[in-house]
């Protein structure tokens, strides 16, 4: 026992079949002692062997029994592991199983596929012919025949089939089956399946059946429609040949502009009716005008072109010289067409109206000595009228006339719908004249401001001044927007002109706000008021400018309010970055540079171009922080250029007026580590450097003696004279890009350009051409000798991380 008891303690306490074996071991050793003692020594081993080899071989058999009992149990648990995994897939494929006995046809089913079937979500069992009730009318033939073929036939064939069932809501469910036969060691045999939902399969195959009949049926109508096209194309064919008969019995020419090139495409008769020989090309504006009359010319093409503009109809007469001296009146008819691809072109015909010409000549001067004579009539009956509701300087109506047209405009339109336009214009820089030249010149400059309005404002509009520099314009007609523009624009560009004062050239602009009124009852007075608003607008865009009253412009007023409060806050928050414009030698197609233009990473918005900001910041009066801050953000980058290797021989950094004005420009420049030649500074060149300013002039020398190059940009654009190149002595002029892109269909502008290279490199300064889009562009300009190119057909402005790179791999690819 005390055997038996260690033992427990040193094995834990285990199987009890080792105790036994122990204790029987003991004893056997107690048996054999025992026979010992009592028996002689031999005889005892003999007849304890006997008794230990039976027992040795139970102990055996026992061992093996409790072995195999946890093999069983270790299956079985397995087993149940099997069970449980696929239990679980076929509840989560929502498959069911069923089963039918051949002997008895007698179904039985799980809980899924009772469900399936529409039943309670139970096990159960019921006769096969109660379940064909269920199935669809449609479908149960061919399924009782499938299940009798298996069931009482001699086919051995597996189970797969699909059918409808009806659920107790009305509802169609698509099941499909598949089974086998089964059986066990000596039972009967069975049909054995699984059954699962397919009804989303099958109604996707319905509806791609479906889709291809459709296909089909359009694919049919579409050769019905062919072929009446065809049929149509036809009978386009003999329409265009009866009309071709019907313009050459009236000799008339067929013609098609292109606005963009400028050129014209005249059929046989358009050259005979203009006197143009035909060099099988396409006749140019050159050739077209020089037929014309002289006097005619610069009518024709400006209907021309505000018919284009605006895409309204042109319709001229003009008067064609012929060798003989004799004219000839054509008269032209064209309409705006847009084609498929959206190129813009004009298309009419011309056809000889000399006849009718000469004889409307005469009517006009028989109506002009009838209106004469009526005319004279009424100068005097009017006279002491005009005089009251004129200005006695420009004789134009007055404040009084004015406020009564406003009033019987207000009082007329109270019965019926009314439109008028009211364009509300102010002299720009009229005081200045005022103060520098005399009362005599703003007069001077009044009067010629009254001529250019009434030489443009149509009849039956009213003109008016109102005061001081102030006019306005009523137009008691319906009128476009597009006019209201093409007006407003010929207004600025005439006031524009210089007029001579005394050997004194004077010169102003004009700004102009514009406001419309369409309905029942308008109040004349409150449209002054919006084109009040509307000039107010105009003056903040720069002046000089026309722009309509919108109900918005008081949002926009708001909108320019919080844009001004984001860039003070994007400038604490140094939202305000600065990318990189490649430049290149136009000889050697070499980096030679880069132009540092400022970007705002607005939070929301994303990156904005200066353009979008620029003038807001100037109102803001933060234009010098952000030219500060570029250049320090431009020095910063040259250092990591350098850290990488990348080699950018000079930085143009722009500076505006307010900054060149300061007089610690020079002393914050000291601060800056700013290598001689590394950076540039262009000044743009509507600061009138031709005004003398000694802050300026002072500022520019100091900056050059640290070795930073003067650029002058937008060179072309602005009041530069050569006298101020002299003076300044810039390193570069940058070509403005209005002047670079045209060159290639403008031989003016071709010839501008060359110009101003030419009086450049008389001067020594190198030129840089801005706005260079293509190659040809860069071809053109390096035989026109401009020094270096800048443009889209090289670049785009790039950030630091991809200007390195893109200078990084520039040996490998030159711009060329």
């Amino acid at each position: 026992m005390t055997v038996f008891n260690r033992y427990r303690q040193r094995n834990g306490g285990q199987t009890p079949g080792a105790a036994v074996f122990l204790v029987v071991c003991a004893l056997i050793v107690l048996t054999i002692v025992t026979a010992g003692l009592v028996l002689d020594l031999r005889s005892g081993i003999v007849a304890g062997l006997a008794m230990i080899v039976p027992v040795l071989f139970s102990l055996h058999l026992l061992r093996e029994r409790n072995r195999n009992i946890v093999q069983l149990k270790a299956r079985e648990e397995k087993l149940l592991d099997l069970s449980r995994r696929f239990d679980l897939a076929m509840e989560t494929a929502n498959i069911g199983i069923w089963e039918v006995d051949n002997g008895d046809d007698l179904l039985s089913w799980d809980a899924r596929a009772a469900a399936l079937h529409g039943f309670a979500p139970q096990e159960g069992f019921d006769h096969i012919a109660h379940w064909y009730k269920i199935i669809h009318p449609d479908d149960v033939q061919s399924v009782e025949a499938a299940f009798a073929a298996r069931l009482h036939g001699d086919s051995t064939a597996s189970w797969d089939i699909s059918y409808r069932i009806t659920l107790p809501d009305g509802m169609t469910r698509h099941l499909r089956s598949v089974g086998a036969h089964s059986s066990g060691a000596n039972g009967p045999r069975r049909l054995t399946g699984i059954v699962w939902d397919v009804t989303n399969d099958t109604l996707f195959t319905q509806a791609l059946r479906e889709a291809k009949a459709t296909s089909d049926i359009k694919n049919a109508e579409l050769e019905l429609a062919l072929d009446e096209l065809s049929s149509r194309e036809h009978e386009l064919s003999e329409l265009s040949h009866k009309l071709d008969l019907a313009l050459a019995s009236y000799n008339c020419g067929i013609w098609e502009g292109d606005p963009v090139t400028t050129t014209a495409i005249w059929d046989e008769r358009m050259r005979q009716l203009y006197n143009v020989p035909n060099r099988n090309r396409p006749v140019s504006r050159h050739e077209w005008l020089s037929s014309i009359h002289q006097e005619d010319r610069q009518p024709v093409q400006l209907a021309t072109n505000r018919a284009i503009a605006s895409g309204t109809t042109v319709n001229t007469t003009q008067r064609i010289v012929l060798p003989n001296n004799e004219l000839r009146y054509v008269r032209s008819v064209g309409q705006v067409h847009v084609g498929k691809d959206g190129k813009k072109k004009i298309i009419g015909i011309a056809f000889d109206v000399t006849a009718d010409a000469l004889l409307a000549e005469q009517l006009r001067a028989a109506k002009s000595d009838a209106d004469s004579r009526n005319l004279e009539l009424e100068l005097a009956k009017n006279r002491i009228e005009f005089n009251a509701l004129h200005d006695p300087l420009t004789a134009l109506a007055n404040r009084r006339k004015l406020d009564i047209e406003l009033d019987e405009l207000s009082q007329s339109g109270r019965n019926h719908r009314t439109k008028f336009t009211i364009l509300h214009l102010d002299l720009d820089r009229f005081k200045e004249i005022n103060d520098t030249l005399g009362h005599a010149a703003g007069d001077a400059m009044l009067v010629h401001a009254s001529r250019v309005l009434t030489r443009n404002v149509p009849r039956g509009d009213l003109v008016a001044r109102i005061g001081g520099d102030e006019f306005v314009v009523l137009a008691r007609r319906a009128v476009t927007a597009a006019e209201l523009s093409e007006l407003c624009e010929r207004i600025i560009v005439e006031i524009n002109k210089p007029i001579d004062f005394e050997g004194f050239s004077c010169r102003c602009g004009i700004s102009i706000g514009i406001a419309q009124a369409s309905g029942i009852s308008p109040d004349a007075r409150r449209i002054l008021v919006n084109a009040d608003i509307a000039l107010y607008q105009a003056k903040e865009k720069g002046r000089n400018c026309h722009e309509f009253f919108t109900p918005d412009l008081q949002a926009n007023i708001v909108s320019k309010k919080r844009m001004a409060d984001e860039i003070l806050t994007g400038l604490e928050r140094d939202e305000f970055t600065v990318w990189y414009q490649p430049q290149f030698e136009t000889a050697t197609m070499q980096l030679s540079g880069a132009e540092a233009l400022v970007r705002w990473n607005h939070p929301d918005k994303g990156v904005i171009a200066s353009n979008h900001f620029i003038k807001v910041a100037e109102e803001l009066n933060v234009m010098a922080r952000i030219d500060q801050l570029v250049l320090e953000k431009t020095l910063r980058d040259q250092m990591r250029w350098t850290a990488l290797g990348v080699k950018v021989p000079r930085i143009s950094v722009n500076v505006s007026s307010k900054r060149l004005h300061d007089a610690t420009l020079v002393e914050q420049l000291h601060g800056l580590a700013i290598d001689p030649g590394a950076i540039c500074f262009e000044l743009v060149e509507s600061i009138f450097l031709d005004e003398s300013d000694d802050v300026v002039t002072e500022n520019i020398e100091k900056i050059k003696a640290l070795g930073i190059d003067i650029e002058i940009d937008d060179f072309g654009t602005g009041h530069t004279s050569i006298l101020s190149l002299l003076r300044l002595k810039p390193k570069r002029l940058k070509i403005d890009r209005q002047l670079v892109m045209p060159i290639l269909n403008s031989p003016q502008e071709r010839a501008l350009v060359r110009s101003i290279i030419e009086i450049a490199r008389s001067l020594g300064v190198e030129t840089v051409a801005e706005g260079v889009e293509s190659l040809d562009h860069a071809g053109l300009l390096r035989q026109l000798g401009c020094d270096y190119l800048q443009g889209y057909a090289f670049a785009k402005p790039l950030p630091f991380d991809e200007f390195s790179r893109f200078t990084k791999g520039f040996p490998q690819r030159k711009a060329s």
